[in-house]
């Protein structure tokens, strides 16, 4: 059954104010009443939804992989020509739903997150890259998997960088601008991209 308008803000509300104190302090100091009464409920109303503030991010966590391994497939397709004439609207949407949820990546992937979350968000990347290469032999295999790793490294430290850089940059920076560097990188290699962007 589909969710109520009402039930998604209530969650979405429950979220924010956890994501709020997670942003500070360790996870294992934030108590229920503490995210209730930032959210403007109370206890009794959060057990509606979630059973404890590990089921909270549980849950949380599985709602962003979710959406990032759609997003990650959709260009990975069109990275490899799959996806010869793109939806703009599609890729849009992408973007906006990614924004939405962008200072929860950001806390998840700083300095009191959730150390897991990074490496199923690189291991969604990776995935995504090995179904759609051809791998023959094993000493392939090897050192195709150094290359992912860097590839995939490089590409989520540089989205977190711009999540925690995004209001400071002057001028500023969209992750529209961040797409096409870490593209444009792939394709041409870091010394061509540092010509094309900072060197004119």
């Amino acid at each position: 059954m589909k969710e109520s308008h009402r039930a998604m803000e209530t969650r979405e509300r429950f979220k924010k104010a956890f994501f709020t104190l997670y942003a500070e302090r360790k996870i294992e100091t934030i108590t229920i009443k503490e995210v209730a009464d930032l959210a403007g409920f109370n206890r009794g109303t959060f057990y509606l939804y979630y059973k404890s503030i590990y089921d909270l991010l549980q849950k949380t966590e599985q709602e962003l992989l979710e959406d990032f391994s759609k997003r990650v497939e959709y260009h990975v397709k069109l990275y490899y020509g799959e996806i010869n004439n793109p939806d703009e609207k599609v890729f849009q949407e992408m973007q906006e739903n990614f924004l939405k949820n962008g200072d929860y990546f950001k806390v998840l992937n700083g300095e009191n997150g959730d150390p897991r979350f990074k490496a199923k968000m690189k291991n969604i990347v990776k995935d995504a890259y090995r179904k759609h290469l051809n791998i023959e032999s094993g000493k392939r295999v090897s050192m195709f998997e150094y290359l992912l790793e860097y590839l995939v490294e490089a590409n989520t430290s540089i989205i977190q960088y711009w999540l925690e850089n995004r209001e400071k940059d002057n001028p500023r920076v969209t992750i529209k601008d961040v797409g096409e560097i870490m593209h444009f990188v792939s394709q041409h290699g870091f010394k061509k991209a540092f010509e094309e962007y900072f060197a004119k």
